[in-house]
């Protein structure tokens, strides 16, 4: 097994684990199964989307990512898919709440 792919599987389950505990312990437990399930979910994707990106752009490096460099760029992978699926949710509430306001049964 390559330093890249240990650098990915190590950095995402890490993640994982530690945004789904810092998720339950600070926000608190969803108000229903579904909703634990879809926060799980999303984090499972957003974390591993940025696994994947990440070990594409370090399997090949010459000399190879130090583990801090890794850890580095997958931790900026992540804020920033975060913060796009957040502004994807929150334009996608907007023009739901902008139709449910204006469309008269």
């Amino acid at each position: 097994m390559s330093l890249a792919t240990k650098q990915t599987l190590v950095c995402w389950f890490a993640a994982l684990a530690l945004i789904v505990a810092a998720l339950f312990a600070f926000v608190g437990a969803p108000g229903s199964p579904e909703g634990a399930s879809e926060a799980i979910g999303r984090v499972f994707a957003n974390t591993g989307i940025a696994a994947l990106i990440c070990w594409v752009l370090a399997r090949r490096k010459m000399p190879p990512w130090s583990w801090v460099r890794f850890a580095l760029v997958y931790v900026a992978l992540v804020v920033a898919l975060a913060a796009v699926a957040a502004a994807g949710r929150a334009h996608a509430a907007d023009a739901i709440l902008s139709y449910s306001v204006f469309a008269r049964p």
